[in-house]
């Protein structure tokens, strides 16, 4: 018996097929970049967007840490005899400290072109690369350096004569050329130390003449301050926005310290702009009756409050699809990047100025 063999036929993929293979690959290829492509725009934005705002904080902290101390008188009340100063005023004020008062505050408008009231010789002598921009407002406080307190350990002998604190106190930083308030709940005074050696000895001479900016111009301290008084190291500090040298391109809150050694510190990156008015307490109770620029404000003693605004960005280019325009202080603002930008605003009330 013959047994028929039957052949197996073999194809292939036809033209047809393979095109649609193709395509479906190509398909499914295009949709993963596209799903790539996506997913890191939105993490390159989210990273943008999480630094802008931790910077922004940052900023907001340290503006509205100092402005709620600004004017620091030590434990006495607002109602109290305000602290004396016997540091030279002219020098004081040429060298950026908030002389005496018990205001320590002053702000500065940026016009565009310039500021009003006229910057002190401190900041109106940086460097252009570090100097405060125009476009935005300066902030100054005096405020304590540090939450340390010195007591007293002797009565002082005549208001002329150094107050004594204790020697080699546990964490102090007092050191000569030091700006110090030395307070009891009744008044205060402020003065420069010269002693050379303040740590060691616990000793604060306060001499006038020598080499200290700004110098004391009397070593008459205005009262014999016992055991109750005690004392705090002050410094100004100025809040501005300049060029970012951390972030070539970009703006950054700059702050510049005195006493310290002339020069500024970028704080937070990514701060195009600051924006304050001053809420005026004009009848004497303790309410804003009106919010004024720095130009608008009389007397800075009857100033109660701040309104606080900060114009943030990412120091990352390229991350909005174009130009944003943002309301900022009363008008639109329409950089020339494609930075993503956030407004914060905050009213901070001064706490030197509380009844």
């Amino acid at each position: 018996m013959t047994v028929a063999r039957g052949r197996r036929r073999v194809r292939g993929m036809t033209l047809v097929e393979l095109m649609v293979g193709l395509a479906v690959g190509l398909f499914v290829t295009l949709i993963a970049i596209a799903v790539f492509v996506s997913t890191r725009t939105l993490n390159v934005v989210n990273s943008a967007g999480a630094r802008m705002g931790e910077n922004s904080r940052l900023a907001m902290d340290l503006l509205q840490d100092d402005l709620r101390g600004a004017g620091f008188q030590g434990c006495h009340a607002r109602t109290a005899t305000p602290p004396e100063s016997v540091l030279d005023p002219v020098a004081a004020l040429n060298a950026g400290f908030l002389d005496g008062g018990s205001a320590g505050l002053a702000g500065h408008r940026g016009t565009g072109s310039a500021f009003a009231p006229a910057l002190p010789g401190a900041l109106a002598a940086l460097p252009s690369a570090l100097a405060p921009l125009a476009d935005s407002d300066v902030v100054s406080v005096r405020v304590p350096a540090d939450r340390l307190a010195f007591g007293l350990t002797t009565t002082m002998p005549s208001t002329s004569a150094a107050p004594q604190v204790g020697a080699s106190t546990p964490g102090s930083t007092l050191r000569q050329g030091d700006i110090v308030l030395i307070a009891n709940c009744m008044t205060g005074t402020i003065f420069q130390v010269t002693a050379a050696d303040p740590i060691a000895t616990g000793n604060l001479e306060h001499d006038v003449g020598g080499s200290f900016v700004p110098g004391n111009a009397s070593a008459d301290l205005k009262q014999r301050f016992r055991g109750d008084a005690a004392v705090y190291r002050l410094q100004t500090r100025h809040y501005y926005v300049a060029p970012s040298q951390m972030h070539p391109g970009t703006r950054a809150l700059w702050r510049l310290t005195v006493p310290g050694d002339g020069t500024p510190q970028e704080m937070a990156a990514g701060i195009d702009r600051l924006a304050l008015s001053w809420g005026v307490d004009a009848d004497g109770d303790q309410a804003v009756n009106r919010y004024v620029g720095a130009d608008g404000v009389a007397d800075w003693e009857q100033v109660v409050a701040a309104r606080l605004q900060v114009l943030a960005a990412t120091t990352r280019d390229g991350v909005a699809q174009t130009p944003q325009t943002v309301d900022f202080a009363g008008s639109d603002v329409t950089p020339g990047d494609r930075r993503l930008r956030t407004v914060l605003t905050e009213v901070v009330a001064l706490r030197s100025r509380a009844p």
